[in-house]
């Protein structure tokens, strides 16, 4: 699980983060250090550690911009993470606090390396909605990242007013009632989700956000949604304008899905009532199912979807070959088409 971490997935050459683990001592000087986590991270070698590897990641990728919007663009982006770091371990004390803070630096690290350079820095910031509390006697933890698309001249208005909405809404079902039943007295409620963002080509991007909550039922839910964004336009994309309404796709991957998981419930079961045609299209036509990479589309169904808790979720992968004939020869995936 990708938990309160934002980072993109793309190919990317030719960045190391050059003597990296040979370093000792966090990235800035200890001798300095004033705040809490500050004192935290020069106390843990391995927290101090991850910190100078993220700081060299940062000084690496910053260098490798020559464009001044986009230098301009991760500066502030990382001078908004620093601050954000000073809260979103609260409430943690001693080894805990050090291993929250050596996970944000590795985490953080993975996004500065994987952000590509030149003409093809995408502009997305890394952004957490993190509050930690008591209410009704239980205790609850919000620990959410999600990305903003920030390129200049393009409104991601809509795009970045779902994504946040989503995170928003999901964080108030997890925030425990001051008064009523809040479960098991004692037992923390929590709301956790991390993200990926798949760049496909330079139109295209999926926002592949994975989470995990607790709100005082029988055990923790989890689950996988995805957005769709045009890069280009700043479009909050449906499947239709990646695929081709008149090429009958829906039925035609409702079908390959169908037979897919009818394979996968030989060895985890599942409900064959939700294999039934009419059932299952109405999930495979909802985008928050579908995850797009490079080579590949990935259907994803939470548990109970499909299938029980106790089976987890399910997956069902379709290469690029197999819906050529489905895909808009004008929509941002026109090129997997010819």
């Amino acid at each position: 699980m990708n938990t309160a971490v934002g980072w993109i997935a793309i190919a990317i050459a030719g960045l190391a983060v050059a003597n990296a683990s040979a370093q000792i001592g966090p990235g800035f000087d200890c001798a300095k250090a004033t705040t809490a986590v500050e004192k935290i991270i020069c106390g843990n070698p391995e927290a101090a550690t991850a910190d100078r590897k993220m700081a060299d990641a940062y000084r690496q990728r910053l260098e490798s911009l020559t464009d001044l919007a986009a230098r301009d663009h991760l500066q502030r982006d990382q001078v908004v993470w620093l601050a954000d770091r000073q809260r979103m371990c609260a409430g943690q004390q001693g080894d805990e606090a050090a291993t929250c803070q050596r996970d944000l630096a590795e985490q953080r690290m993975d996004w500065l390396v994987a952000l590509p350079a030149g003409a093809d820095y995408p502009f997305i910031a890394d952004r957490r909605l993190m509050e930690e509390g008591r209410r009704g006697g239980t205790p609850y933890r919000i620990a959410v990242s999600y990305p903003v698309f920030e390129r200049p001249g393009v409104d991601y208005a809509r795009a970045n007013a779902a994504i946040k909405g989503w995170a928003d809404k999901f964080a108030a079902q997890m925030r425990p009632s001051p008064q009523g039943d809040n479960g098991m007295p004692g037992v923390g409620w929590f709301f956790e989700s991390g993200h990926v963002v798949q760049i496909v080509r330079s139109r295209l991007a999926t926002v592949d956000a994975d989470w995990m909550s607790y709100g005082g039922g029988a055990h923790p839910n989890s689950g996988r949604t995805a957005w769709h964004v045009e890069l280009t336009t700043g479009r909050l994309l449906g499947l239709d304008d990646i695929l081709d309404p008149a090429s009958g796709w829906a039925d035609a991957v409702t079908g390959l899905v169908r037979a897919d998981l009818k394979k996968q419930f030989e060895e985890r079961p599942g409900f064959e009532e939700s294999l039934a045609p009419a059932e299952l299209r109405k999930m495979v036509i909802e985008p928050g199912h579908w995850i797009f990479t490079d080579d590949k589309v990935t259907l994803t169904f939470d548990p109970y979807a499909v299938g029980p808790y106790a089976a987890g979720p399910y997956e069902v992968e379709l290469p690029y070959a197999t819906l050529k004939p489905y895909i808009r020869k004008d929509g941002p995936l026109g090129d997997k088409a010819r």
